[in-house]
């Protein structure tokens, strides 16, 4: 700790300017990207939730037209009103090696995963440094225990699994991270801080490229599509149930209509 004279008598801690400045912006880096999270949160749960309504609504219906449409083509196929579909032998043949190779595949994984080998050499060394520089015990305060247990967590997983390039991606991440620097470091606090802003501009680029992928999803466009029918006064996802609704029918009634012939 650095003090300077106030009056004469009394000495003060010195406060950094540079270094007040620094944390004042990593804190509103950390709010900035609190909020972010929460709103991808947010959304992503939205997204789930119309997706799973849309699957058991709409979806649902969709499977029972399909059932209904199947019937009238088989009854159509028999009265000679349509076409039946050819299937090439050879295709079908490809078919079924594909299959057979995607099964074959599968077998290998599990097999695989059944006879998983023995932890080399340089896995357990890898693991031994991780565990030594993450261990929690060594955490400054509660929140660096938090992500020094998570960080151990998630380095126990890859060690178990035999993966050693993520081992070796957990203890490069460890190595760029604010935790890292010790407290013996005469300029610790100013490089924690510079690492803890790259750290979280790295997040927030991130969560960006989160929320990009689900715009590009189509669960995205049919929301955006509900929401702005929503804001014009109408209930699109009740139109679109009573849409296949509809379609049904007709196919219900063009099904009475062959039976009866």
């Amino acid at each position: 700790m650095i003090y300077g004279v106030s009056d004469g008598f009394a000495l003060t801690p010195f406060v950094d300017p540079e270094l007040q400045a620094s944390r004042a912006q990593v804190a509103q880096l950390e709010a900035r990207v609190s909020a972010r999270e929460t709103e991808l949160e947010t959304c992503s749960r939205d997204l789930l939730a119309l997706q799973t309504r849309y699957l058991d609504e709409v979806g649902a219906l969709y499977a029972r037209l399909s059932e209904v449409e199947d019937q009238v083509a088989e009854i159509e196929i028999r009265l000679g009103l349509r076409q039946p579909v050819v299937i090439d032998d050879d295709e079908e043949r490809r078919d079924e090696g594909n299959d057979e190779e995607r099964s074959d595949e599968g077998d290998a994984t599990l097999s695989a995963c059944a006879s998983r080998p023995d932890a080399s050499g340089d896995l357990k060394r890898i693991f031994r440094d991780i565990a030594k520089a993450i261990h929690p015990d060594r955490a400054v305060d509660g929140a660096a225990r938090y992500r020094r247990h998570s960080l151990m967590a998630e380095a126990n997983r890859a060690y178990a699994e035999r993966d050693e390039d993520r081992l070796r991606l957990i203890l490069r991440a460890w190595e760029r991270s604010p935790d890292s620097i010790p407290d013996s470091d005469p300029d610790a606090d100013r490089r924690r801080l510079q690492r803890r802003t790259t750290e979280l501009d790295e997040r927030l680029i991130a969560i960006e490229a989160e929320f990009a992928e689900l715009r590009r999803s189509a669960i995205w466009r049919l929301k955006g599509k509900i929401d702005t029918a929503r804001a014009q006064g109408w209930d699109l996802f009740a139109e679109m149930v009573m849409q296949v609704k509809r379609e049904i029918a007709r196919a219900q009634a063009r099904l009475a209509s062959l039976r009866a012939r």
